[in-house]
Formats: C-alpha cells, sequence, structure tokens
C-alpha cells in the first residue's frame, strides 16, 4: 500500500543535486517513493498528500520568505520529517532548529555516509545532525558558555545536567536551596533555556558534560 511506503520530498531548485539525492534515497531506502518540488507552493501540495513525508530541503534556495515562514509549515503538517541540505546555514538558524527533534541537517559537502545516515534516522524518526555542524556548535557554544558563565555556574550547571535536584546541589555545596535557586535561575537565562532538558543539552553541546551521553 502507498501509505506504507516511505515517502521523500525534495525541496531544491537544482536539478543536480536533486538528481544526486534521488539516487541515495533509492539506494539507501530500498522501496521508498521519492517526489521533487521546486518551489513552496509544490511542497505544500506533496504535504498535504503525503503529511507524513521525510522533506529534504535547501532552505537557501528555496522561495520561503524567512525562517518563520518555514517554522509554520511544519507546524501544520507536525508528523513531517525535516532534513536540512544546505552550503551555508547561520548560528541563528542552527540554534533554532536543532533541539527539534523532527529537524536534521546535512550540509552538501558532508560524505555520502552522512547523508544516508539521515535518510535511515529519518524513517526511524529519529535526528541526525552532521559531523561539521556538531563540531561547529559545540565549539561556538562553548566560547559563548566560558564567556557568560561564572566557574561556580558552570559547576552548578554540570550537576544540572547530571540530573542532580536543587536540595542536593545545595546539600553538595553547603548553600542553601534558595541560593541554588537563584544561581539555577541565572544560568538559564544566561544560556537562553527555559527546563532542565535544555540546559542538558546546552551542557552537553558546550563540552560541560561528556557529549557522548547527551543528543547534541
Amino acid at each position: 500500500m502507498e501509505d506504507d511506503k516511505d515517502i521523500l520530498i525534495i525541496a531544491d531548485n537544482q536539478p543536480v543535486t536533486r538528481f544526486g539525492a534521488i539516487l541515495l534515497w533509492n539506494k539507501t531506502i530500498p522501496g521508498g517513493e521519492v517526489f521533487t518540488a521546486e518551489n513552496k507552493a509544490e511542497m505544500i501540495r506533496l504535504l498535504i498528500r503525503y503529511p507524513n513525508a521525510i522533506i529534504m530541503i535547501d532552505y537557501g534556495l528555496f522561495d520561503l520568505s524567512g525562517p518563520d515562514n518555514l517554522f509554520i509549515i511544519s507546524l501544520r503538517f507536525p508528523h513531517t520529517r525535516w532534513i536540512f541540505f544546505g552550503d551555508d546555514l547561520s548560528d541563528n538558524f542552527l540554534r533554532r532548529i536543532v533541539p527539534d527533534r523532527r529537524f536534521s541537517v546535512v550540509m552538501k559537502d558532508a560524505p555520502v555516509e552522512e547523508i544516508e545516515q539521515a535518510f535511515r534516522l529519518a524513517v526511524l524518526r529519529k535526528p541526525y545532525i552532521c559531523e561539521r555542524v556538531r563540531i561547529h556548535l559545540k565549539s561556538k557554544i562553548k566560547k559563548d558558555e566560558n564567556e557568560r558563565l561564572t566557574s561556580t555556574e558552570r559547576e552548578i550547571l554540570k550537576s544540572i545536567a547530571q540530573g542532580k535536584t536543587s536540595q542536593m546541589i545545595a546539600d553538595e555545596r553547603s548553600l542553601s536551596i534558595h541560593t541554588i535557586a537563584t544561581h539555577r535561575k541565572n544560568i538559564f537565562r544566561k544560556i537562553g533555556v527555559n527546563n532542565v532538558l535544555e540546559a542538558s543539552r546546552y551542557a552537553a553541546r558546550a563540552g560541560v558534560i561528556d557529549v557522548g551521553n547527551y543528543y547534541i
């Protein structure tokens, strides 16, 4: 049945890119099906028909008015998975999409094996971030984090990411729970997160804890 097939929509206006992506998809996902869209209207029509599809999109070459437009479309089709495939993605854009596990990122100069892995994980409803972007984000965030947080805040962030409660951290550091709560509030404000999960991901990306234990 068609509903059982893995569907890829390639949203890219470069024929060579579309051709290469089709070959890799057919090689990596036997039995899957692929469609192409050269503009936003075509992509929307395909998404209406295939609301569970995987979308491989070159954001920089597509006729979108900006990142907000893209996020609105992704919210309209909540069961889609997105693979961003481009030459250059801004830090701000990457920071917005990486925490969302519907989104994967692969650069156009990535090894073929990374593109194939992105396809495999997308079919399994899992995200993938290519090595180049992982290294870039880790070094960038670590630099920013070092400039923002004091040594005490770094240690408390590490404890938070390790799953320790405010009371446990207070007991370990011989401080009041109110002092830890203040530190926690300041840390979250400085690194721009709202909850423990986001703080843990940030700590992994920034090298505060072992990145191997966390999804970046």
